[in-house]
């Protein structure tokens, strides 16, 4: 018997071997399958798939596999494969009892243990392939009791046509299509549980079939042995070489986003800048000010706007114009702005020396209020006459 074990890798299940002759017949006057048979796959095969990747681009199964729990509604059961299980021809192998499909059969688990054990049952592939390899061997040994007319009935396994019993044993092939099981988290311990089983059948006398798109049954180096060899030398070489320069590569991505952080700070900080000193208008620091009246923020003037007055000047009142001339102080006044300034920073110890609280320009007007006062003193003292002494 031929059996082509389905799973959903594209490199290669849509060539499997479909086109048997009630596929010819149903595909008569349609348009050719993009499902093509292998060049080198030829006779009526069995098809088991497995999974709604495999179930979605394949156009024909006997058998189907779906051991996992049965979930209508999640993502993985959509409602269209749920259905195509539920209305499938042919034996549909199960984890447990499914009353909603109609041919399903719970999967023999304990008798396919006790045969081959468990250490290698890692996924539904294994689980198929140890299913195809007790098929085959209960075939033959119903084929042998068939040739010397010496068993009773067929004693084929269901489902299995009678043909087989005059098919010789070399006629018995397994092929898998779509199955790589390329290194991954998933599959790095499903598949030595498949290669297991591929070689359990070369063991057993079964013809093993994989296309040339699969690497499923490409070993690993041997350990240790294989470092000697001129490939795995040139190519591990070739790999840390791409390691360093991948290791180069992502210290300049790390500091070429520390960069941008940065990067993004400063102009961060520079829109900062940008929209709290730019303007030329606003109070200003570092002294008391006051404001003159008709220059009030918003009146059209103010006393601390920075535009040039020969601009200011255009179209204003001349009371205005007599506080913008104001502004403008000229430099013998600013030396004396500076004095004033320097005064007060010279009477600040003072201030409050009498108790009072008082600041250093308050000390100041005390001080001249004071001279003042004494000045008025002397000044009439020096006014009022003066009377001659008599002698007595």
């Amino acid at each position: 018997m031929k059996i082509a074990l389905l799973g959903s890798a594209g490199s290669s299940v849509g060539r499997a071997p479909f086109r048997n002759e009630a596929f010819a017949k149903w595909a008569e006057g349609k348009c050719p399958s993009t499902a093509q048979a292998h060049a080198q796959v030829s006779g009526e095969w069995q098809i088991w798939g497995c999974s709604p990747g495999c179930w979605a681009v394949i156009p024909r199964a006997t058998r189907w596999f779906e051991v996992h729990r049965w979930e209508p509604g999640q993502p993985w059961f959509s409602p269209e494969y749920t259905q195509f299980l539920r209305d499938f021809p042919g034996i549909v192998y199960t984890g447990a009892r499914i009353p909603e499909i109609k041919n399903h059969v719970v999967y023999p688990v304990d008798y396919i243990e006790e045969k081959f054990s468990s250490y290698f049952l890692t996924s539904s592939l294994s689980l198929m392939l140890a299913l195809a390899i007790d098929t085959i061997e209960q075939i033959r040994a119903a084929r042998s009791h068939h040739q010397a007319r010496t068993g009773h009935g067929h004693g084929l396994p269901n489902g299995i046509p009678v043909e087989e019993l005059d098919k010789p044993d070399t006629d018995d092939v397994i092929g898998l299509w779509g199955v790589d099981m390329a290194a991954s988290d998933e599959y790095a311990y499903q598949r030595p549980g498949c290669q297991f089983f591929v070689l359990e059948a070369g063991r057993r006398g079964i013809g093993i079939f994989l296309p040339p798109e699969s690497d499923l049954m490409r070993p690993m180096p041997v350990y240790g042995i294989s470092e000697w060899d001129h490939s795995y030398i040139k190519l591990t070489t070739k790999a840390r070489e791409m390691s360093a320069a991948l290791a180069e590569e992502q210290k300049k991505a790390q500091e070429g986003q520390m960069h941008a952080v940065g990067l993004q700070a400063e102009i961060h900080a520079l829109n900062y800048f940008v929209s709290t000193w730019t303007s030329p208008y606003g109070q200003l620091p570092g002294a008391v000010s006051y404001q003159a009246p008709g220059t009030g923020m918003g009146s059209g003037i103010t006393a601390y706007d920075g535009r040039p007055i020969a601009r200011m000047n255009l179209g204003v009142s001349e009371k205005q114009k007599e506080v913008m001339q104001a502004m403008t102080v000229d430099p013998e006044t600013l030396r004396a702005a500076d004095l004033c300034l320097k005064l007060v920073d010279i009477l600040k110890p003072h201030a409050g020396e009498r108790g009072q609280t008082e600041g250093a320009v308050e000390c100041l007007q005390r001080i001249i209020a004071e001279r003042a006062s004494a000045y008025d003193d002397d000044a009439a003292i020096n006014a009022a006459p003066k009377r001659k002494k008599h002698r007595r």
